[in-house]
């Protein structure tokens, strides 16, 4: 739930193959996690297209593919870009 004037949380997962989106926070996913997953560029403030969601979920960071199960897609929150 969300309180007056915040907008509901968005997360990877929720975006539809083919769409930017633009990722706002990692705070759902473990310290660990988020420093890898940085250090491949998904980043706050990074533009991902996101690819596909079956088997996995597979976005496009610049010229990199990479593949995520779907904890880590539901951890990742953005907006559309």
């Amino acid at each position: 739930m969300t309180g007056a004037g915040e907008e509901p949380r968005i997360v990877l997962a929720d975006i539809a193959p083919g769409a930017d989106a633009r990722v706002r926070a990692l705070d759902g996913l473990d310290a660990g996690l988020r420093e890898h997953l940085q250090a491949y560029g998904v980043a706050p403030g990074r533009l991902v297209r996101v690819i596909q969601h079956s088997p996995v979920t597979v976005v496009q960071v610049e010229h990199t593919d990479l593949a995520f199960e779907s904890h880590v897609a539901r951890g990742i929150d953005v907006e559309l870009a």
